[in-house]
């Protein structure tokens, strides 16, 4: 009987070289655990993302009447990073884009095969090394959890960053989702902030 993996357990580690997509400034030099609750809102979904001592990291801002769902992450001092919009086309991934508008693309995620749903792939450049870049996305949707790597599971990459979704106490009769996020050092929180936003959406085409 096949019995899909579980990352929940699994520790993170670094990569040989910073992983960075958005700014320089959000790769710490040591590994951290961010909480993103989302909230339901008229305007569209929300999220809060801070640290485990609630320590604000990040604010994130969803759009619903739009031509696509968009979500924008800003930073504290409400300078927005990047956005989030879903291709038009179902199953055809989402694009990450700087700041708040579609001029740059920092990177795409897809999914590895349309027979395989729990396999995907984020395209990018790296800016600490100036290469075009593959990150896999492997998640387990029945566990409710996701691993990153650097590369190719398989063959051994390191898992940089680990997510885990439950319901915190005080919404276990909502349909509010929680996300605990552990990232390696030198690799970008904001943008594992993104594709943890971006499972979020995967784990609801699934439901």
């Amino acid at each position: 009987m096949f019995l899909m993996k579980s990352y929940a357990q699994r520790e993170v580690s670094s990569a040989q070289r910073p992983i960075i997509c958005t700014e320089q400034r959000f790769a710490f030099n040591q590994e951290i655990t961010l909480c993103l609750d989302e909230k339901r809102s008229f305007s569209g979904d929300d999220f809060a993302i801070k640290d485990q001592n609630g320590v604000s990291y990040f604010k994130c801002k969803g759009k619903t009447f739009s031509i696509r769902d968009k979500k924008v992450i800003y930073d504290l001092y409400d300078k927005p990073i990047f956005n989030i919009q879903e291709n038009a086309f179902f199953g055809h991934g989402q694009k990450i884009y700087s700041g708040k508008s579609t001029d740059e693309i920092l990177g795409s995620v897809h999914r590895v095969s349309m027979l395989k749903k729990n396999k995907y792939q984020l395209s990018f450049r790296n800016l600490a090394t100036g290469q075009e870049e593959v990150l896999d996305i492997k998640c387990d949707f029945i566990g409710n959890s996701c691993g990153i790597f650097c590369g190719k599971e398989k063959e051994g990459a390191p898992m940089i960053c680990r997510i885990i979704k439950s319901k915190k106490l005080a919404s276990l009769i909502s349909d509010r989702d929680h996300y605990k996020i552990t990232i390696a050092p030198n690799v970008d929180a904001a943008l594992m902030v993104a594709l943890t936003i971006i499972y979020d959406e995967l784990k609801h085409e699934e439901e």
